[in-house]
């Protein structure tokens, strides 16, 4: 219901866009210098999109696939798309000298695009409004600011092309990466600024801006894409926030640990006594020391304690289980994930108390 009435609405106003609006305001891009560089851009996009679901998995599709569920798909989707950018053309073209305005219009068209009916079904639960902020409310701010810097570069051509070939391939296949809350807002904030600062500072128009902001851009964006594949776990090794004093004193509540990630079979069956394993137990992680390796029939299994505790754990640890092994600390630095995880179960516990 709620996208229908936003598929009519945005569709009576572009109508009325077209049929009202001055030429000067409705023009198609002449650069094609910004429009070459936007599809590159966005086709990179689409494969990294797709690349992570051979990192994170693949999920099925939430939409049907049959030719009529198609076709009404991609009018519910981009219709209003198309509308909101052709409005965002007009009013922008129009104030493009007033920064304020600017501004003022862009958060406009933020707020616009928020899906309300949502925000106030998650609003009450803080643990998932934090994630759909992060995921998407966050990512929606960033890309109305990128939105109206290619529409004053290009009309509405430049966002729509970005938008439409964001949006068809996961309206048109049946299978799409299963990506987390972290893994969608972290790239597309980060995607969203690389556009902005390529096509701003780095190949188009500035040519004379000093080397050194091209260098400090190129840069940035280098450490964070790292920074973003080293969290999601791209490479070899990956972090973990330690929640419990459990291994006290060989890590403590609020440091964040760097493992090793074991994905070979007879890596996984030769892990030593004493070592220190991340391993999972439905979707938590647990980091505690091997003190004994059972082996019967080829199959192995680890009884780990944590060394501040009194007694083992309770159950033995598959190789299935085990994540990687434990390399070394950060101190401190993982105490927001502390907080926000102690926050969360807190609101959870009153939750469950006031039932």
């Amino acid at each position: 219901m709620y996208n229908s009435i936003s598929t009519i609405f945005w569709g009576c106003i572009l109508a009325w866009m077209f049929v009202n609006s001055k030429k000067e305001y409705i023009r198609f891009s002449k650069n094609r210098k910004y429009f070459i560089y936007l599809v590159i851009l966005s086709c990179i996009h689409i494969i990294i999109f797709f690349y992570m679901g051979f990192i994170l998995g693949f999920s099925k599709s939430p939409y049907k696939h049959d030719i009529l569920s198609i076709g009404k798909n991609i009018i519910v989707q981009i219709v209003p798309i198309i509308g909101i950018e052709v409005t965002r053309c007009v009013v922008a073209t129009k104030n493009k000298q007033n920064k304020l305005a600017l501004s003022i219009i862009t958060i406009i068209f933020f707020l616009l695009e928020l899906k309300y009916n949502i925000i106030i079904e998650l609003f009450s639960n803080k643990e998932e409004m934090f994630k759909y902020t992060c995921s998407t409310i966050i990512p929606t701010f960033s890309y109305s600011i990128l939105y109206t810097y290619l529409t004053l570069k290009g009309s509405y051509v430049l966002p729509l092309i970005y938008r439409i070939s964001k949006e068809l391939p996961i309206l048109l296949l049946p299978i799409l990466p299963n990506m987390d809350w972290f893994a969608t807002g972290s790239m597309e904030i980060l995607f969203s600024t690389i556009i902005y600062g390529v096509l701003k500072n780095k190949y188009i128009g500035k040519r004379k801006e000093k080397t050194l902001t091209k260098i400090s851009f190129t840069v940035a964006i280098t450490l964070s894409t790292a920074l973003v594949c080293f969290m999601l776990g791209f490479f070899k090794y990956e972090p973990i926030a330690i929640l419990s004093n459990s291994m006290y004193p060989e890590f403590s509540r609020g440091d964040v640990l760097i493992f090793k990630k074991l994905n070979n079979e007879e890596e996984l069956k030769e892990i030593p006594e004493n070592a220190i394993i991340i391993y999972s137990i439905g979707e938590q992680n647990i980091a505690h020391r091997v003190i004994k390796k059972k082996k019967k029939n080829d199959i192995v299994w680890y009884q780990t304690k944590g060394d501040n505790n009194n007694v083992p754990d309770t159950n033995l640890v598959k190789i299935e289980q085990i994540k990687g092994v434990y390399e070394f600390r950060i101190k401190y630095i993982g105490f927001p994930s502390v907080w926000l995880y102690s926050y969360f179960n807190n609101e959870n516990n009153k939750a469950i108390e006031a039932k």
